[in-house]
């Protein structure tokens, strides 16, 4: 019984040596319908770097598996997968929540199964809720909605917006602190309009709009309503300047739209140029090499995420969500984008975010902060 006893240990130990040579990162974002492209080329980035990184060894013999699901930019998708990363004991870390909204409703889950994620949602207030077991690798829209308000204010001469929302977590709070931002920085905000996030004809919303006459209209909404708000927005005649969040930038904004129709459109988003560093030049170089494509959005942030994991596993003190979620927090780590560290509620310490403005069928940089 002794020996019997003495087998089992043995079996037991080398198992568990050998599930340590390789950990799990369940990765989540919406990978069909409207928003599909973020979601894809987002994760592309970060399996870029992530099968480098297994192609060399792994991090001190540990090499990365990932399981990706589509949620589809739905919160009732995200929280069916989140519990499918919870129940599942290989995955100790996650790349999830491209959406604020999704996040919103997922986070508690992951919260309750101690699964640390890196969420992407950009909403302030996901950070305010007390969650441990979260980081934000972004910039949040405290950031990307001072840029475009200091810009109109500042470059533009604006002195009058109107704002618009989608009624969505995200399109309804980030449109809610540029209008913060534009009234204190000395504008004045002529009305806040809502449509519903399946609407596709603006007409009667661009008429109110178009008596008003602004200077700049702010709309938070994601595809394919930005492009379609600023066909109709340019056919009416609204002579307004367009500024839309990051949803807006991807070459889908301007097909969709018409070149001629979303000229002078100004996009923010958290992502430098490509050619901004040696780099970023040389992760842009890399991702077109392996995907036949130019880097999507956020492909830098995929890769920027595969890098912080890599210092993740090479500071935890072991594999278990807890130990990999302390690292995480901890984490200081020289990126493709700069250096990276946390505060203690999981934001970036310095977050910087971009401005572009569409010329011809290029997103041309026009400011940072």
């Amino acid at each position: 019984m002794k020996f019997a006893a003495s087998l089992c240990l043995g079996v037991s130990l080398i198992a568990t040596s050998a599930m340590a040579d390789e950990i799990t990162v369940g990765m989540a974002a919406p990978l069909s319908g409207p928003q599909a492209y973020f979601g894809n080329t987002w994760h592309n980035g970060f399996k870029l770097y992530v099968d480098k990184l297994n192609a060399a060894g792994g991090v001190n013999g540990t090499t990365v598996a990932y399981n990706q699901q589509d949620d589809k930019a739905d919160p009732r998708e995200g929280t069916l997968v989140a519990q499918k990363f919870c129940d599942d004991d290989n995955v100790v870390i996650g790349l999830v929540n491209f959406n604020s909204g999704v996040a919103q409703s997922t986070l508690p889950i992951y919260e309750d199964c101690s699964l640390p994620t890196m969420t992407f949602g950009s909403n302030p207030a996901l950070t305010q809720q007390g969650y441990k077991f979260m980081v934000r690798p972004v910039a949040n829209d405290l950031a990307g909605a001072l840029l475009p308000a200091e810009y109109a204010l500042q470059k533009l001469g604006a002195k009058k917006a109107v704002v618009v929302n989608d009624k969505q977590v995200f399109g309804q709070g980030i449109s809610t602190i540029f209008a913060k931002n534009f009234k204190d920085g000395g504008g004045e905000v002529l009305d806040t309009l809502a449509v519903a996030p399946t609407d596709v004809d603006f007409t009667a919303v661009l008429a109110q709009i178009k008596t008003k006459a602004p200077d700049v209209i702010y709309l938070g909404a994601v595809m394919p309503q930005l492009a379609l708000f600023a066909k109709q927005l340019h056919e009416q005649g609204v002579k307004a300047t367009l500024l839309v969040p990051d949803g807006g930038y991807t070459p889908d904004l301007i097909a969709q739209a018409g070149e001629a129709n979303v000229q002078g459109t100004m996009v923010a988003i958290q992502v430098p140029p490509m050619d901004a560093s040696p780099e970023i030049a040389e992760f842009a170089k890399l991702y077109k090499e392996k995907y036949g494509e130019e880097a999507g959005p956020y492909s830098i942030y995929g890769y920027v995420q595969g890098q912080i994991l890599e210092e993740v596993l090479k500071t935890a003190k072991g594999h278990s969500r807890e130990e990999m979620n302390e690292a995480l927090h901890g984490v200081k780590v020289k990126t493709a984008v700069g250096d990276l560290e946390f505060d203690e509620v999981g934001e970036l310490k310095v977050a910087p975010s971009y401005l572009y403005k569409v010329e011809g069928k290029n997103f041309v940089l026009a400011g940072s902060k």
